[in-house]
């Protein structure tokens, strides 16, 4: 394929592939750029992957030994040695740790293995790292169509309900960032997708897709930018309608800057 076929392909018509257009975002990305992701450089931006992959096959490895589970390190401690690394080390590192994930998860099988608080099968850490590549190209590039493309897939809003709900990172987990939210029941709408619920409960917090009704809901915007908010970054060129208070409060709570040294992501 020549360079032109991919610049001018059609997302709607073509397959996407969030690795591949990941590789190809970073190889036009000097290491020194600020990315989307606020403070951040494209460098770091390779340093939170690499780790984030090393991390995961690492605790996929464990249990394929017969090892127990072992807690999940947080981003300083398994990031940092990998943001020291000469740049172009770090991206062969990227590639090295992302082929080891690779084999991993290939080899778990049935079982799971607990990240971030929440008990994973390999589809699962596959559908993560598709998530990953898919967040971290809008940091490195912002929108363009084949990203827009990207980010609006509804199993990528599936996997961050399903992951956001369990996840137990201090700052990141739903009760860290929406814990003071008076609304018990909170609406995000992305037509035609799914809504997306969030659901207060007496002792706990959730988020639930459900079919979308004639009610109005508490906030409307294009699926990308709803996946974008749940991970805690916004889109300047999408637009955010909120209805209600509720919404407002939730849009604010999903948005609001938490720790500068650390990507809003897992």
């Amino acid at each position: 394929m020549h360079r032109n076929d991919v610049d001018t392909a059609d997302p709607a018509t073509t397959t996407l592939d969030e690795a591949g257009e990941f590789v190809r975002a970073l190889l036009a990305t000097p290491e020194d750029r600020m990315s989307m992701c606020a403070g951040w450089t494209a460098h770091e931006i390779v340093a939170h992957l690499a780790a984030g992959a090393a991390e995961e096959a690492a605790l996929i490895e464990r249990r394929l030994r017969g090892l127990p589970d072992r807690p999940t390190n947080d981003f300083e401690s398994r990031e940092r040695p990998f943001r020291d690394l000469p740049d172009a080390d770090l991206r062969h590192r990227l590639f090295e740790e992302s082929i080891r994930l690779s084999k991993a998860i290939a080899a778990l099988g049935t079982e799971t293995v607990e990240f971030t608080g929440r008990r994973m099968q390999s589809s699962e850490f596959a559908m993560h790292s598709r998530s990953e590549c898919a967040l971290h190209r809008w940091d490195l590039v912002g929108r363009d169509e084949i990203g827009w493309a990207i980010l609006s897939q509804s199993e990528l809003t599936d996997h961050a309900v399903r992951v956001l709900t369990s996840m137990t990172i201090p700052n990141e987990a739903l009760e860290d960032r929406l814990g003071t939210l008076d609304a018990e029941r909170v609406v995000l709408r992305s037509a035609p997708h799914e809504d997306v619920v969030l659901i207060r409960g007496a002792e706990s917090m959730e988020l639930v897709r459900q079919s979308v009704t004639s009610a109005t809901p508490d906030v409307e915007m294009e699926p990308a930018q709803r996946l974008l908010m749940l991970w805690g970054s916004r889109e300047p060129s999408s637009p955010i309608d909120a209805h209600t208070m509720a919404g407002r409060q939730l849009v604010q709570s999903l948005l609001a800057t938490r720790d500068q040294d650390s990507p809003v992501s897992i």
